[in-house]
Formats: C-alpha cells, sequence, structure tokens
C-alpha cells in the first residue's frame, strides 16, 4: 500500500511539474496579452490628476492613408459615459492618452479598444504574404515591436502594408 501512495504521488508531482513548464514556456501567455491593464481604464472627465499625453499613427495600406475614426475609445459598449485610456477625438490619428496613474499604453491596446488587428502578420484584415509585408516606423526609425510597441509622448509611428 505505501508504494502504491508513493507512485500516486510521484505521478501527481511529475504532471504538475510538466503542466507547469508547458504553461511558462507558452509565448502566449507570458509575451502576447490580448489584454492590457489600460483596456479598462474609464475616465469620466478630463482632471488635472490625471496622465495625459499623445502619439500620432498613421497607417497607409497599399499606399492609401487609412482614416482611424474620430471619438474612438469615448462612450463605447466598455464606458458608456466617459473615456477609454486611448482614444480619439478627430480622424487626424492622434491618440490621447490618458490614465488616472502611470500605464503602459502599447500600440496593441489601442487596436484592442478600437476593435481591429494589427501585430507584425496583420493590420486591418490585411495579412503579410509573399508578396505584401508590413513595416513600422516610429519617430523615423523602423521599429519591429509592433503591438508590444510602448507610446510615448508625441510619438510618430506609421504603419504600412506595401509591397515587398
Amino acid at each position: 500500500m505505501a508504494i502504491e501512495k508513493v507512485l500516486l504521488v510521484g505521478a501527481i508531482l511529475t504532471t504538475t511539474i510538466f503542466v507547469g513548464a508547458v504553461i511558462l514556456d507558452s509565448k502566449d501567455v507570458i509575451d502576447l496579452p490580448d489584454h492590457w491593464d489600460i483596456e479598462s481604464v474609464c475616465l469620466s472627465s478630463h482632471t488635472n490628476d490625471i496622465t495625459h499625453y499623445h502619439a500620432n499613427v498613421e497607417i497607409i495600406i497599399d499606399g492609401d492613408n487609412y482614416l482611424i475614426p474620430n471619438n474612438l475609445g469615448i462612450q463605447d459598449e466598455n464606458c458608456p459615459d466617459g473615456m477609454r485610456g486611448i482614444h480619439t477625438h478627430d480622424d487626424t490619428g492622434k491618440l490621447h492618452i490618458e490614465t488616472p496613474s502611470e500605464m503602459d499604453a502599447t500600440l496593441g491596446s489601442f487596436f484592442n479598444i478600437w476593435g481591429e488587428s494589427f501585430d507584425e502578420d496583420e493590420i486591418l484584415g490585411n495579412h503579410e504574404n509573399s508578396d505584401y509585408e508590413i513595416v513600422m516606423y516610429v519617430n523615423g526609425v523602423l521599429n519591429s515591436e509592433y503591438e508590444q510597441y510602448s507610446l510615448q509622448n508625441n510619438d510618430n509611428i506609421e504603419i504600412r502594408y506595401q509591397q515587398k
């Protein structure tokens, strides 16, 4: 009976260690969140007690400028009486990042708030393939962080879906 208990405990420990290792090795769990904290922010008004800065985003799909909608993240289904942590007021591509405290604002969180796709393989439903690529410039410098890029004050971001 004692040997059976030892074998059972050993099997449970081995399974637990294996499952833990798989979870820790999973890139989706560690590196690519589906949700960033800033996406939960819902501010009722502009006050002096918030962090407030801006970044500009330009999206070019096969040579054509793609307008980012005005009032994106304002009084939406997740924040019906206010504005999300990242939002727009017009269609110029100027993002307003406003949070009650210092908070990471990634480009991916903006696209999640918008409800659109963006990463190194896809932008607004356009997929990288043998003919097209997705490139991103931050302040004129090629950048490969894509959705993981943390927006900084006065950033100028250009995302291109273009022929190779």
